[in-house]
């Protein structure tokens, strides 16, 4: 079970589960699974509904820290961390609708148990004492059934995303296994370099882990063009080289011998639009990469999209080799 599908399944449990149990069961879920996605906002707001009043406060600072997905950011205030903005919700919500300033910090544990254990009485003090706390339970049991169908309408829809994509890598994975072997350690090697510039500080050795994920992603496209079309001594018709360094020609002769191949069908045409145009820019990109410092951001996307376009050129191959066979 992949991470989405896993999240979604927690999602799912929470919401079918809701009606069954206290609402804090249901908060403490939600802060698991919100701590899982990132969202350390929504996991440092419902982890404060869920602490009591007392104890040692350095100890429950660490409590709500652990939760949020980059704890160095704790406590900025110039652009709000996620614990101070959920600490101003917090108050907001929890303060009384009176004059006194007085914030009501019971934990939804501890809420439940006085309005149980301890019914209003017919005072009118004790009516809005009562009331006052079973409305914040309301909002929290409100403010938590809304977040799990946010989630699991958006893990819903990421769960299919996934579903397609993997579809589609297991299809290019076994392309790559059986046509081009040596690509598989190419690529974990770009992932291997992808994730140590990921840790890398931006003025460290980053940069340098990076230029090389791109000088493999180079070299994959590079391999991919050699199995599709090997290097010929020979020019194309229109006076191209089609030499070992003139890899790109190549790889634009292979798409103009698919497209006017008589077998060709519709589909075969369709793969091969605008792929050599978008196989240029990456591999400029790559080029370029190798002598300055790039982001990591743009280094995973060229990373993302060097697999999908060594997919999309074995993908033709495999159409003209198909369409050949049945002629």
């Amino acid at each position: 079970m992949d991470s989405t599908e896993h999240i979604l399944a927690l999602i799912r449990r929470a919401l079918d589960e809701f009606d069954d149990h206290p609402v804090q069961v249901s908060v403490r879920r939600s802060v698991r699974i919100a701590s899982l996605i990132g969202d350390s906002r929504v996991a440092a707001r419902l982890g404060l509904d869920l602490q009591s009043i007392g104890g040692d406060p350095a100890q429950h600072r660490g409590d709500i820290q652990r939760l949020i997905a980059d704890p160095s950011r704790w406590g900025e205030r110039e652009e709000p961390s996620p614990d101070v903005e959920a600490m101003r919700e917090y108050i907001k919500d929890r303060s009384k609708r009176d004059d006194s300033n007085t914030v009501l910090a019971h934990s939804l544990a501890d809420i439940e148990y006085l309005t149980r254990q301890f019914p209003s009485t017919n005072s009118s003090a004790g009516l809005e004492a009562d009331m006052a706390l079973r409305q914040i339970e309301d909002r929290a049991r409100l403010r938590t059934f809304s977040y799990l169908v946010a989630w699991e309408r958006r893990f819903g829809y990421a769960s299919v995303n996934e579903s397609i994509f993997g579809s589609y890598k297991v299809q290019v994975d076994k392309m790559v296994a059986e046509g081009v072997p040596d690509l598989v350690e190419k690529f974990t090697s770009v992932y291997r370099r992808m994730n140590e510039a990921a840790a890398s500080t931006p003025d460290g050795p980053g940069a340098e882990e990076l230029s090389q994920a791109l000088t493999t992603c180079r070299r994959i496209l590079e391999a991919v063009v050699d199995h599709v079309l090997p290097a010929q001594a020979k020019p194309s018709e229109s006076g191209h080289k089609l030499d070992q360094p003139s890899y790109r020609n190549r790889l634009f002769e292979f798409i103009k011998r698919a497209s006017n191949s008589g077998s060709a069908a519709k589909v075969t045409v369709a793969l091969g639009k605008g792929l050599h145009e978008r196989f240029v820019a990456i591999d400029e990109l790559t080029n370029k990469g190798v002598h300055a410092s790039i982001a990591l951001q743009a280094a995973n996307l060229c990373a993302l999209n060097t697999y999908v376009l060594c997919g999309e050129i074995l993908l033709l191959r495999q159409q003209v080799d198909s369409r050949s066979e049945t002629a």
